[in-house]
């Protein structure tokens, strides 16, 4: 694989579980993903009317990082066909040798009127070197089948309760794509991600922390949950004046861990926008360390958990 970046933790990336926030091992990962799309050649000559959008991404958190780590990402693409690009990457800590977090992503080719998917043909005489996936990358609790799309707006907003608060991912959202949100063709900005767009405008707003948040058990225990595996797709943008519908529910609780589902749907059409799942664990934040969900979170998250949803 190649070195693609190399960075250091930075004091404003720690989250209020006290490590790297999620976002900022996807931003590492998102220049990774374009270094390669540039290698190949695609820029603004060869894309003419188009661009490239990551529309399906699959994580894996395997190791937490601190305040001042050194961490190189490496990458290489796994395949180059008509319906884009599939790559690999990989977020090391070169002094533990630890590895921080995985990828397996794929971009695609999007019409700058339509918005619609076009074939991608990589430039005459790019050499492509691909690589594989490491076993210790592959999928654990999520799959990278075919999604379930068949949920149905009216579905959700009859079985999805009402509930959002403890970020304890179960609730509704509603918002409406604004000005600041959108390029000058009036649709929502490639650099936004749609699944979190609710969120970022929360915090924007002084309204939500960085990261997940901290509670205390009964026994005293300081504790969080933090994500192990993601996986985020996007099937279309929401344009000017959209009203977005988001659902979220968990599916699923075991002993240690959570698996949580987000949808995003147009309001106005009924639309499908995207799909977020999420493994959760239950971490002790002094041990740094799994624990089992202390009973009262644990009650809270199966009180509206909703598995028929899976």
């Amino acid at each position: 694989m190649q070195l693609l970046n190399e960075s250091t933790v930075l004091p404003e990336e720690i989250d209020s579980l006290g490590h790297m926030n999620v976002r900022h091992y996807m931003a590492r990962m998102e220049r990774a993903n374009q270094n390669l799309l540039e290698q190949l050649g695609m820029d603004d000559a060869v894309l003419l009317s188009c661009f490239l959008r990551r529309t399906d991404t699959y994580t894996r958190f395997r190791r937490e990082q601190f305040e001042g780590a050194t961490l190189h990402t490496l990458g290489g693409i796994l395949t180059l066909s008509a319906d884009g690009m599939r790559s690999y990457i990989e977020i090391q800590n070169p002094n533990t040798q630890d590895v921080a977090a995985t990828f397996i992503v794929t971009t695609t080719l999007i019409d700058q009127i339509s918005r619609t998917t076009r074939q991608l043909e990589s430039p005459s005489g790019a050499e492509v070197q691909t690589v594989d996936i490491p076993t210790f990358a592959q999928p654990r609790s999520l799959s990278l089948d075919k999604p379930a799309t068949e949920v149905s707006l009216e579905l959700l907003e009859q079985q999805v309760p009402d509930v959002e608060g403890g970020g304890m991912m179960s609730g509704k959202r509603q918002i409406t794509v604004e000005d600041d949100d959108v390029d000058a063709d009036g649709w929502l900005r490639e650099d936004i991600e749609l699944m979190f767009l609710p969120f970022a405008k929360l915090a924007q707003q002084g309204e939500m922390p960085q990261g997940p948040p901290v509670f205390q058990s009964e026994s005293g225990q300081r504790v969080g949950w933090a994500v192990m595996e993601s996986r985020t797709q996007t099937f279309a943008q929401p344009h000017l004046g959209d009203r977005l519908a988001y659902f979220s529910a968990d599916l699923g609780v075991q002993d240690k861990t959570r698996v949580s589902r987000r949808w995003a749907f147009n309001k106005h059409t009924g639309a499908m926008l995207g799909i977020s799942d999420t493994v959760g664990v239950c971490i002790d934040l002094d041990a740094r360390r799994a624990i089992s969900w202390p009973s009262e979170l644990r009650e809270q998250i199966e009180r509206y958990q909703r598995p028929e949803l899976a």
